[in-house]
């Protein structure tokens, strides 16, 4: 996955699992500054697109428990 890739085009998955690979490039080894740079900027998109994701995903999931719970 390239980092340029847009937030739009991830799902959750994708997106932890770039975050990974992220993680283990800055722990594995020394890493030029600018790159560190872009690593850093890109781990900060992805971690606000999960955190978003995760966000909305408990939202529906609280709406369909709603709409299970018999009205009184």
């Amino acid at each position: 996955m390239s980092n340029d890739q847009a937030t739009e085009d991830l799902t959750y998955d994708s997106a932890i699992t770039e975050l990974a690979e992220i993680l283990d490039e800055l722990e594995g080894s020394e890493i030029d500054v600018d790159v560190l740079a872009q690593k850093v900027e890109r781990g900060n998109q992805l971690l606000a697109f999960c955190s978003e994701r995760l966000e909305k995903v408990g939202k529906e999931v609280s709406e369909l428990i709603e709409e299970q719970e018999p009205s009184e």
